[in-house]
């Protein structure tokens, strides 16, 4: 063996410094925002072999363009077929409606949302849902009453007390003709036993995953993941936000970390969107044009006066229409700005929005959990501290458990609650799903909720966080160097 190893070792520092080469050339040539390509250039310095291969893995971006490419072509037949077919043409806002008070400040957002298949609807009643113990019984509520389909793509499907009992109730709606379709990540289930979904297939219950990993051949794959919540009901019920379908987020359990989320009840017109985007998503995972009729997207009665916009993000999308549309939203406060969120890795340009903000004497607090999942993705969010708060932000870290919440308020009149992180990867890599909410009831309710969690926090003083240890100093800017990378 010793042998051999001498015969070869002459050979590997020359291949390994072609393949920098072709590495480097490749990196450059995808013209990328240049802070993701230093950060991948320097990742290649400082950690020679594992830099390349951590590269090769994650960092790819060729195989994007093939793996959505017939996507692109089924979405743009599909979506002139919901423009024209299933969008309530009422929907239309004139600028003499009523509910015109409720959005004003906000039509840049608004027309910005529209132009990206994500119409203002009027007529939504919304409720806010605290945690998985107000999320999960609503849910089996709505699915006990399915009449003719139930749809749920979700990012994490568990075989636990949260859903084995679903599972269970979805195979008995099977058993009364409703059709069942469910589309899971390849990722976020991927330690889920496959004898779980065997049975619910067996049952009748169509199950598709969305970009399944396997082996090294996964490379880019593990980028480009589905992390959006969404359940619909008979085209009349939907709910997403933060929760997946996973009972750590069921609290009250002896030794259980406190799981803080939020998620929504939508009953409405703006769970068309929602709609929408589900099928969308299921033709790409099976290749195929669905068969859509109008029992998928029905007309629906008056029920309330929320008024609601469904927006989507991903890949395979011209615009990073999520981080746009929270850069509108913060630059459109005029008097406060609450972000609730776990993973702060803001880019360039919603950082500068947050601080212009707080120069502006427009009041901005940022809430973010006093403990991560993960260290390094913490110190990378802790590394921005130091310019937040000297340009005026108040920062909070949330103490009782993990904040997994997902919302930003504006003034006392906008919302923004879904499954978004503000961070790189939700902004440029994973399908997420946000609802932004018009109204002054349920930003109230949003804000007494964020006003209870700051209670459970510590406020992070200037003069405090200026004396921490070198070390914790040197890690923040370590990981913030991987910060466009995590």
């Amino acid at each position: 063996m010793l042998e051999l190893w001498q015969s070869i070792s002459p050979f590997i520092l020359p291949v390994y410094y072609v393949a920098i080469f072709f590495v480097v050339i490749n990196i450059l040539l995808e013209n990328r925002n240049p802070l993701k390509t230093h950060s991948y250039l320097l990742l290649l310095l400082l950690l020679p072999f594992a830099g390349i291969i951590i590269y090769l893995f994650f960092g790819r971006n060729q195989r994007k363009r093939k793996v959505f490419a017939k996507r692109q072509l089924i979405n743009h037949a599909f979506g002139a077929q919901y423009v024209h077919e299933y969008l309530d043409k009422n929907e239309v806002i004139s600028s003499r409606h009523e509910s015109e008070k409720k959005w004003i400040q906000y039509r840049k957002l608004v027309r910005f949302l529209s132009n990206d298949l994500s119409p203002l609807s009027l007529n939504n009643q919304v409720t806010i849902l605290r945690n998985g113990e107000e999320k999960f019984p609503e849910v089996m509520e709505a699915i006990r009453k399915a009449k003719q389909h139930i749809h749920i793509e979700y990012y994490i499907f568990d075989n636990d007390t949260v859903g084995g009992p679903l599972s269970e109730l979805l195979l008995k709606k099977v058993k009364e003709g409703v059709e069942v379709r469910i589309l899971l990540d390849g990722v976020g289930s991927l330690s889920v036993k496959n004898a779980f979904f065997k049975k619910m297939r067996t049952g009748g219950i169509l199950i598709e995953e969305f970009m399944p990993v396997m082996f090294p051949s996964f490379t880019s794959k593990i980028n480009y993941r589905d992390h959006r919540k969404i359940i619909v009901v008979d085209g009349k019920i939907g709910f997403t936000g933060g929760i997946n379908l996973d009972d750590r987020y069921v609290n009250g359990k002896t030794g259980q970390v406190y799981w803080r989320d939020t998620h929504l009840k939508l009953e409405g017109d703006a769970v068309k969107t929602l709609q929408f985007l589900f099928l969308l998503n299921w033709q790409f995972v099976t290749q195929q044009e669905f068969q859509s009729t109008a029992s998928y997207f029905p007309q629906i009665e008056n029920t309330g006066n929320h008024c609601v916009q469904i927006n989507a993000s991903g890949p395979d999308l011209e615009l990073a229409s999520i981080m746009e549309s929270f850069f509108i939203a913060i630059t459109s406060a005029k008097k406060s700005v609450k972000i609730a969120t776990p993973y702060f890795i803001p880019n360039e340009s919603i950082l500068d929005a947050i601080i212009t903000a707080a120069k502006s004497n427009i009041q901005v607090e940022l809430l973010i959990p006093y403990e991560s999942d993960s260290w390094i993705v913490q110190a990378a969010s802790l590394s921005f501290v130091d310019r937040l708060l000297k340009g005026g932000v108040k920062i909070f870290l949330y103490k009782k458990g993990f904040m997994h919440s997902k919302v930003i308020i504006i003034d006392d009149n906008f919302a923004s609650v879904g499954t978004a992180n503000m961070d790189y990867r939700s902004f440029d890599l994973n399908h997420e799903v946000n609802a932004y909410i018009y109204d002054t009831d349920l930003v109230e309710t949003l804000l007494e909720q964020f006003a209870d969690d700051k209670k459970e926090c510590i406020e992070i003083a200037a003069d405090d966080w200026k004396n921490r240890g070198f070390k914790q100093k040197i890690k923040e800017s370590l990981c913030r160097l991987l910060a466009p990378l995590l």
